[in-house]
């Protein structure tokens, strides 16, 4: 066992502890050792058995790497670490899904995109990247924006106030969404700077014609 082993496990064990509020004698006494031992593992003299490392990760509910990995190498792998998603460049210009889902179709583009920008959405299968088109969201998504859409198809899945794409005949469009139960009626409102949109109202019976693609999750801005 190398000491820098021993050192990086005895910095990640103090920081995790320090993190959950625990003095050594609280955490010993929780995975059943002596406060000695743990000040020996904190002060990289010594390295705790695999069952003792699987009960301190189960302890603070993390991966057991992330006890015997340095911080700066956690970091590094995390700024690294790349997904790919399906990506239409054109936009969500009108009819673009009508012949693709775009959640699973795998004859289309397809980009990387960093798992710390995609966050806890990184590596969802069910999301897709495109571009936002137009100024009807401009007050929180710029034209241009790049959007992650993540795929819900049920009223029930989505709460009042989310920003989705939804799809009528051939025409797309990006809005928040409101779903007022009591009067059976949904609604698609703008975000925009602009008077020139108007809310979008449909009768649950009249909707027929109206499909949710899905919720956007993730968008970039440029300031």
């Amino acid at each position: 066992m190398t000491d820098d082993l021993k050192i990086t496990f005895g910095k990640n064990i103090k920081k995790y502890r320090s993190l959950n509020n625990e003095t050594s004698k609280e955490l010993a006494e929780t995975i059943g050792v002596s406060q000695s031992t743990i000040s020996d593992w904190e002060n990289g003299k010594k390295m705790p058995r695999a069952g003792a490392i699987e009960s301190l990760a189960s302890h603070w509910k993390i991966n057991k790497s992330q006890l015997l990995i340095s911080q700066e190498t956690q970091i590094k792998a995390t700024f690294n670490r790349v997904s790919s998603y399906n990506f239409f460049d054109a936009g969500l210009s009108a009819g673009i899904l009508n012949d693709v889902d775009p959640f699973t179709a795998n004859e289309v583009e397809t980009v990387g995109l960093s798992d710390v920008v995609m966050g806890k959405y990184a590596g969802d299968k069910d999301i897709f990247i495109t571009y936002i088109n137009g100024e009807s969201m401009n007050r929180i998504i710029p034209d241009g924006s790049l959007i992650a859409v993540k795929q819900y198809t049920e009223f029930s899945e989505l709460c009042d106030g989310d920003i989705v794409v939804f799809q009528e005949g051939a025409g797309m469009a990006v809005k928040r969404f409101y779903n007022d139960v009591k009067n059976k009626i949904v609604t698609f409102t703008p975000d925009s700077t602009s008077g020139e949109f108007r809310p979008i109202n449909y009768l649950y019976d009249s909707m027929s014609d109206v499909r949710i693609i899905g919720k956007v999750v993730v968008y970039t801005v440029t300031v």
